[in-house]
């Protein structure tokens, strides 16, 4: 039953997530000066709540396709249809338990309904490039989530990199999404589409070392970490 679980939630995928928010809060805290005192416990919360978007993302996409997938949980046996919607509902709650407690500001919460429709769209219409700006509008819930309204005095620079990060990340998944289409049917290709998803925390990691903000790149480390002992862990659990 774990193992339908961890399957289920890409548990090999997760890590890759928490990085999205810390290049888009370190981009816009790179150089600002002093930080606001609630800079880093906002971001904690929106980082809990992207995993928990992701993962209601996730489940709603096996319960869309518990008819037609192979080699899934659901069609497998492992989980149930009714307790994968009742997981896809106790995710949508968490994130909104979370960020009411963070009171997190308006511009997260409006981010991070886009990316949660844009999921649920993606899984009925399989159009790549939702998928893409899911994990680019990820980028722009960090920003959001520790400066909120202030996102409108960025210097020039700053927010021309937080725009040219969001594009990457839109691009670089909605391709990665175009490439694995079938995947399910080849070993080898799946593989190379964990390799793809996989590689994104390297490139977190590299621009959490050019904007130097020690607390977030010590977090991306970590991060990259869990991956790496996630990968040896549990080899049995696709990642994909």
């Amino acid at each position: 039953m774990i193992k339908g679980w961890l399957k289920f939630f890409r548990v090999v995928n997760l890590p890759t997530v928490p990085g999205d928010l810390l290049v888009g809060a370190a981009i816009c805290a790179c150089g600002a000066g002093a930080l606001a005192s609630g800079f880093y416990v906002n971001l904690a919360v929106a980082t809990l709540d992207a995993i928990l978007i992701y993962m209601a993302g996730l489940a709603d996409n096996d319960v869309v396709g518990a008819s037609t997938d192979k080699a899934r949980p659901i069609p497998d046996g492992e989980i149930t249809l009714s307790s994968a919607n009742l997981s896809r509902v106790l995710c949508c709650l968490g994130v909104v338990i979370f960020a009411c407690i963070a009171k997190l500001p308006l511009l997260w919460w409006l981010a991070a309904a886009f990316i949660l429709i844009a999921a649920f769209i993606y899984n009925r219409t399989k159009n790549i490039f939702l998928m893409g700006f899911c994990r680019g509008a990820n980028v722009f819930c960090g920003a959001a989530a520790t400066f909120g309204s202030s996102l409108r005095y960025l210097e020039t620079w700053r927010f021309a990199a937080l725009i040219a990060a969001i594009a990457i990340w839109s691009a670089y998944f909605a391709f990665v999404t175009k490439y694995s289409e079938g995947e399910e049917f080849d070993e080898a290709k799946k593989r190379r589409v964990g390799i793809l998803i996989g590689s994104v925390i390297y490139i977190q990691l590299v621009l959490l070392m050019v904007f130097l903000i020690k607390p977030l790149l010590i977090a991306g480390a970590v991060l990259l970490l869990a991956l790496r002992i996630l990968k040896e862990t549990a080899k049995g659990v696709s990642a994909s």
